[in-house]
């Protein structure tokens, strides 16, 4: 992919991933100013999830019919309008009916983004720029709490706007300087025409289909154990440690900056030496060990290298199954990218509910949950891995006695 609109484009993901990470800290006091109960408080965040769930494939679909550019501008500005439409909400059913239509405005931008940084860039290297895409986005949310706690002095509502406003400054930049990758897809990805005829139905069905079902479990079930591990970090590190807010937002940045810096910096010679399924498996070990070493952890310096492994491993996880999703021939990239934005999402809505039920009966329950889970699939890797040996293997042997 040409350098500069690389840059661009994860420019304008990092301002849009600011603009979430800005709000998400300050929405708890939104909902305090309006009376809201912690059940109404959970439901406007998983209701998030909920819209995207929904709406990331119909996007992602309409990605590949229309092509990216026009997606990504609308959903930029859709994250844009989903800010600084709070504004106007007087009550509950206000706001959850306004945080709906933003998520479902928003949820085109990621898949079309992905979608873009597939097209125009080689196997070989997918992995890589879509690892340093991630990052950027987890820069972003990295930095979004930040800004927000050194906004939030000016009003409650004052994170909202400058989140909405950092949308809109990026769709100038999209509109001049974004090519739409679509016009200009390679010999790898232009079958787009053949995958016309995979309806949308069809192309759903796609989540089952070998090949893409193990992938899609990955994204969904790394998704869920990760957001019981943010959803409850806090109230863990209380319960057992005493912590002060202060040592839980270090914790919140260790996994998240270790991620961040692990994709920039990291992956790029991690791809050198692995393949991508030896990087995934690594990573989902690595990930349990994480979780392993929060859930028994004796001391608080046990926990904080809990947190950085797992930082670790999602990094080595998430953006190698989203490249190994975008190197499948048989469907867009646009529904591909938009279906992993939405198995995604379905793991945010399950975790935090799971976690939290479970949390009630031992507070390391959700984490010694989520290495069980991040084991599963890496058993689900292993047996995919075999299954596909073998598959091989039989089809040589049926050349050779053919020859």
């Amino acid at each position: 992919m040409n350098r500069k609109a690389f840059l661009l484009l994860g420019f304008i993901m990092f301002l849009t991933m600011t603009g979430y990470g800005i709000v998400f800290p300050i929405l708890p006091f939104l909902a305090n100013d309006l009376h809201l109960s912690a059940l109404q408080m959970s439901s406007l965040i998983i209701i998030w999830a909920v819209a995207q769930l929904i709406t990331a494939p119909l996007w992602g679909r309409m990605a590949d019919k229309i092509g990216r550019k026009p997606v990504l501008l609308f959903g930029v500005f859709g994250f844009g309008v989903a800010f600084l439409v709070l504004l106007f909400a007087q009550n509950y059913w206000q706001l959850l009916l306004l945080r709906m239509i933003g998520a479902a405005l928003s949820s085109g931008t990621q898949p079309a983004a992905y979608s873009m940084v597939a097209d125009q860039t080689e196997k070989k290297t997918r992995s890589q720029a879509i690892a340093k895409m991630g990052a950027v986005n987890g820069l972003g949310f990295l930095c979004g709490p930040f800004l927000g706690a050194l906004i939030s002095p000016l009003g409650v509502m004052a994170p909202f706007i400058v989140a909405g406003c950092l949308a809109f400054i990026t769709l100038p930049f999209i509109v001049l300087y974004i090519k739409d990758s679509k016009a200009e897809n390679t010999e790898e990805v232009r079958p787009d025409s053949k995958r016309e005829t995979l309806s949308f139905w069809k192309s759903l069905a796609m989540v089952t289909k070998t090949g893409y079902w193990d992938l899609y479990t990955i994204i969904f079930g790394i998704s869920l154990a990760a957001s019981s591990f943010f959803g409850l970090i806090g109230y863990f590190m209380i319960a057992r440690f005493d912590a002060s807010p202060t040592l839980v937002s270090l914790a919140f940045s260790t996994q998240a900056g270790t991620s961040v810096v692990v994709q920039f910096l990291l992956l790029q010679k991690v791809y050198k030496y692995w393949d991508d399924e030896t990087v995934t498996k690594i990573g989902l070990m690595i990930t349990a060990a994480g979780y392993c070493f929060i859930s028994f952890s004796p001391a608080i310096w046990a926990l904080f290298f809990g947190c950085l492994l797992t930082g670790l491993g999602h990094s080595l996880v998430r953006p190698t199954t989203t490249a190994l999703l975008s190197k499948r021939n048989e469907m867009g990239q646009g529904i591909t990218m938009g279906l992993q934005h939405s198995m995604d999402s379905l793991g945010r809505i399950i975790g935090p509910i799971w976690g939290g039920w479970i949390f009630s009966f031992a507070v390391s329950a959700p984490f010694i949950t989520s290495a069980i889970i991040t084991l599963l699939l890496l058993g689900i890797t292993y047996m995919t891995s075999n299954h596909k040996k073998i598959e091989m293997k039989n089809r040589h042997n049926k050349m050779t006695s053919h020859h």
